[in-house]
């Protein structure tokens, strides 16, 4: 009986892709500045240093500040989106494989753990590629900083919204000074690093969606065994 029950609770979440709702919140960056540290650029707010700003390309700013308003969360339509993330200096961008600025995790849903993490392979200008474990073991989550492993993966499936998110796209930049203004601990710098990402976001394959449901469906089973 309980097996049927998780099996049942599994073909739920399965149906759940298939229905596709309207949007999945994009709520958080990290962007490490060393291997295995919490020294990072991000979203959290309170970091005295190195706050990350991010607007849709071409569109307001969505966060600004050092505290709450540091937060930011916007509902994700099935498409095509890009955004600009923007870190108060240029040191990020400085082409030195694999570290600083080419690893990035990103948020949706819930802040404790990456829904994806990517780099930019051999580095600053590289291919994009996951980030996993094998290349940096952990990295502060979006919740209070605390160091988790990375997603190892470009794509992100949420069973609760029936979407799945693809990082399609990442490119980092030197800009003119950007945001400055935003943030209580101004460097004087008078560039900025600036990383682009594109998501695509679609309904999951039903082949996807089977098999990520199978997946869970499993782990549950287990640990009622255990």
């Amino acid at each position: 009986m309980k097996t049927r029950s998780v099996v049942l609770a599994a073909a739920g979440l399965l149906c759940a892709c298939g229905t596709g709702q309207a949007a999945i919140n994009f709520v958080g960056v990290t962007i490490p500045w060393k291997a295995d540290s919490d020294s990072t650029a991000d979203t959290i707010g309170g970091n005295t240093e190195w706050n990350a700003y991010i607007r849709p390309e071409g569109g307001a700013f969505l966060n600004d500040g050092n505290a709450a308003g540091t937060r930011f969360s916007v509902p994700l339509e099935v498409g095509i989106h890009t955004f600009e993330i923007f870190v108060q200096h240029q040191s990020w961008v400085d082409d030195s494989p694999p570290e600083p600025g080419s690893y990035i995790n990103l948020f949706f849903g819930g802040r404790t753990n990456p829904g994806i993490s990517a780099q930019l392979a051999g580095g600053n200008f590289g291919a994009l590629a996951p980030l996993t474990a094998a290349d940096i073991a952990l990295v502060a989550n979006d919740q209070d900083g605390s160091l988790v492993a990375p997603a190892g993966s470009l794509r992100h499936i949420s069973f609760a919204d029936g979407l799945q998110v693809d990082l399609i796209g990442l490119e980092m930049s030197i800009v003119g000074d950007t945001v400055s203004g935003f943030t209580a601990f101004p460097s004087g710098s008078e560039q900025d690093s600036m990383f682009r990402i594109t998501l695509q976001v679609a309904i999951p394959e039903p082949s996807t969606a089977l098999l990520s449901a199978l997946g869970l469906t499993g782990l549950l089973l287990f640990r009622r065994r255990r």
